[in-house]
Parts: C-alpha cells; structure tokens; sequence
C-alpha cells in the first residue's frame, strides 16, 4: 500500500515489474475526479485506489488485503456489519427488473436513505442489471443488443443467464450487488467509464443510437455511489457490488466514487458462477433475429 507522497517517489511500473504481475498495489489519497487518475491506474499491477488517505476506512483496508490474499472476492457482506441480513432475488428479465426496483427503492426508504440517495440507489441498480441481463450477453456473442429498444418492446435479455441481485444495509452503508454468469466486463472498460463520469459529471451526455442500458452506463455509476468494487472471473462471473454511504450530507454525498477496486480472479474461487454449474459450459443466445431493427 503506497500513499501518495510514497507513490510520487516510486515508480509504479518498475516496481511491477520487479515483483511480478500478481504484484496488486493500493494506492491511498489520490482523487477519481483527478484526469491523472485514470492513466494511474491503467498500470497493470494497479487496481485499487482510495482516495481518503487522511483518515482511510480501517475496514476497507482489511477488506482488501484479504480478498487479494485468499482469492475470495465475491459478496457484498464483506462489506457490511456482521450479522446484516441481505436480500436477493434471481433476475431473468424485464419484468423481474421493474419489480426488484421498486423494493430496493423501498428497503432504501425503510434503512433511512434520504430522497436523492434512494434515487442514485434505485438507477444504479437499474444500470447494473441492464448491463448483467443485456450488455454481458452482447459482448459475450458479439452482438449489439439495443438495449433500449429490447426493452422497450417487452423482449427478454439476449442471453438466456438470470442475474442475481442483492442488496442490505447495516445503518451507514447501503450495499448493492449484481452478478452475472458471463465475466466479460474489463478493467480498461471501468477505466474509459471512470475518465467520462469524470468529464461529463453533472452534464451527463445521452448515448445515442445503440441504447446503452439507460443511456448513462458504467459512468454514471461512478459519479452516483461512495465505492465501487468490481469482482470479476473471466468468462465466468462478474460482480459489481456498490456502497452509498446513507449518512453523507452535501459536497460529498455528490462526489465521484470515494474508492474504486477491481479484483480479477482467474483460478478456483467461491460463488463463480450462480448456479454452479462447469463455467466450461457456455451459456446460450438467444436468436438475434428476435431483435428490433431500426
């Protein structure tokens, strides 16, 4: 772990290099909303970043450096009180997405988030599962799913996976996860998504044309949650777990991401995919002729 004063007289590269490519390095106090930022963590070795160097969150800290020393990266309790109790529900289309919303909406009510934080909680959610019951497909098969226009019509995801949500809340942090059975979302695709939540903060600019999700994608996530954590095993899984910390007020209850991580597993792990199943086993599409045309 290097804060930034130590950062600032090391080489990150070369000391990759020097301890190899399963060197995971964190870097403490550097900011999201900093350009500089994004080119900082494209260094291979370089996949977590949390901003509060003055007083970093214990917890976060411990959190991390376990999941990086056991290879257990998946669920969002980690993340939580112990004994929080979480909910979850298995996704397999449209109509299952509009009504798992509108209870997260209201278990965020209950938990005490206020009206904007319920707001953020509730399109976060929506994006995540756009992008886990639409995007992953697409990507995986090669197909340009637009989305937009698939759900408009009532059609089910391209694939035919479910999505697992989750979601708790231990008094301060709202914790919200979705996984799918595809592992194809990438570090240099969070990484091009951080660099526009950046630039287009407060002035998001609509997608146009392919209908990405809701038209704000994996940027507008990042300028919505406090942390954004990104679980992913190639080709087999991958989870985004998002915390709103409920008790921000202001400036920060607004600001970009707050820390980012994103663990990459490539052996043996728990919860893979959601069904257990061989992740040797590909999982179908469904026939793209079954999509609307422009």
């Amino acid at each position: 772990m290097l804060d930034r004063d130590s950062r600032r007289d090391l080489d990150l590269a070369l000391l990759g290099q020097q301890f190899g490519e399963s060197t995971k390095i964190v870097v403490l106090g550097e900011s999201l909303d900093d350009a500089s930022t994004v080119t900082l963590l494209r260094q291979h070795s370089l996949d977590h970043l949390i901003a509060d160097a003055d007083d970093p969150d214990d917890a976060e800290l411990v959190i991390t450096t376990v999941k990086l020393v056991r290879n257990d990266i998946f669920g969002l309790e980690k993340y939580l009180a112990w004994g929080v109790m979480v909910h979850e529900k298995d996704i397999s289309g449209y109509t299952d997405k509009r009504a798992v919303l509108l209870e997260i909406a209201e278990y965020a009510k209950e938990a005490g988030a206020r009206r904007q934080a319920v707001a953020r909680i509730e399109s976060v959610a929506d994006e995540l599962l756009m992008n886990a019951l639409y995007d992953a497909p697409a990507v995986r098969y090669g197909v340009r799913a637009r989305i937009g226009e698939r759900a408009r019509a009532g059609l089910g995801p391209l694939g035919t996976e479910n999505a697992k949500v989750r979601y708790a809340c231990d008094g301060r942090y709202f914790a919200l996860s979705v996984r799918d059975n595809y592992g194809e979302l990438t570090k240099e695709a969070i990484l091009d998504n951080l660099a526009r939540a950046r630039a287009e903060r407060g002035n998001p600019r609509i997608a146009s044309g392919d209908g990405e999700g809701a038209g704000l994608g994996l940027y507008f996530i990042m300028s919505a949650v406090t942390r954004f954590i990104a679980n992913i095993q190639p080709g087999v899984a991958t989870e985004v777990v998002c915390l709103f910390d409920i008790k921000a007020t202001g400036r920060e209850s607004e600001a970009c991401a707050r820390s980012l991580h994103i663990f990459t597993t490539t052996g043996e792990t728990p919860l893979g995919r959601l069904d257990g199943a061989d992740p040797a086993t590909a999982p179908t599409v469904r026939d793209p002729s079954t999509m609307p045309r422009s």
